[in-house]
């Protein structure tokens, strides 16, 4: 590329997103400030109730209502929410975490390997509600980590209108770095690890069309995460 050329691009480059600025109704930004990274073993990386803090932050841009309740009245705010939600059926897997936590829903429709994949993904359309434990959670993006087993599939995640993500204040981690360093050690140590791995961040959203937000084209319309 000659000098004439190199110009000739540059010129291009800043019509084109002086373009885009005008569009978006504001002037350009010539600066944006670096985001404050924590890393686990820093002197600033944040303790457990910053992490919670940041992860409210990001849900709050993720359209993802945030809920604080604790082990003895989980199943009082899950109720709660299916109320809210209309009731209907309720889409569980056989997490063990529901027995330890003693989760029993009115109606369930259970995911497992004996129903087959035809039917499972039958029960998953016809839940109103679906509830699962997040095995992490990305306090930085407000992104919840699930793995699909064979008695949790990939589908689990999208059919239900509401979904809603119990989330451990022990599984919050700042980022995807600390989540794939652990998914990583169970791989070393020989632990099963599932098929698929699901980074979910709040309901479906898409604005591929003239930058029109639209909710819940590829999966949920509303998402929930109740901290415990």
């Amino acid at each position: 590329m000659n000098m004439q050329q190199s110009l000739n691009s540059n010129n291009n480059q800043e019509s084109f997103l002086d373009h885009i600025a005008a569009k978006l109704g504001r002037g350009r930004i010539h600066h944006v400030e670096r985001p404050k990274l924590f890393l686990p073993g820093r002197k600033d990386a944040p303790a457990t109730e910053e992490l919670v803090g940041i992860l409210k932050e990001q849900c709050f841009f993720i359209h993802t209502q945030v809920i604080e309740s604790s082990p003895v009245i989980l199943q009082q705010t899950l109720d709660d929410l299916l109320a809210a939600n209309g009731g209907g059926a309720v889409l569980v897997s056989a997490d063990p975490r529901f027995a330890q936590y003693g989760l029993k829903f009115a109606d369930p429709l259970l995911w497992e390997a004996a129903a087959g994949r035809d039917e499972n993904i039958r029960r998953a359309a016809a839940a109103g509600t679906a509830v699962v434990f997040a095995d992490y959670a990305l306090a930085e993006s407000g992104t919840i980590v699930v793995e699909s087993r064979p008695d949790q599939g990939r589908a689990f995640h999208f059919l239900a209108e509401h979904y809603i993500a119990v989330i451990e204040r022990s599984r919050i981690v700042p980022r995807s770095t600390q989540a794939a360093a652990d998914l990583n050690r169970r791989v070393m140590t020989g632990e099963p690890i599932g098929s698929c791995i699901n980074l979910i961040s709040g309901p479906s959203n898409s604005a591929d069309i003239e930058m029109q937000l639209v909710v819940g084209v590829h999966g949920p319309l509303r998402a929930t995460y109740v901290l415990i």
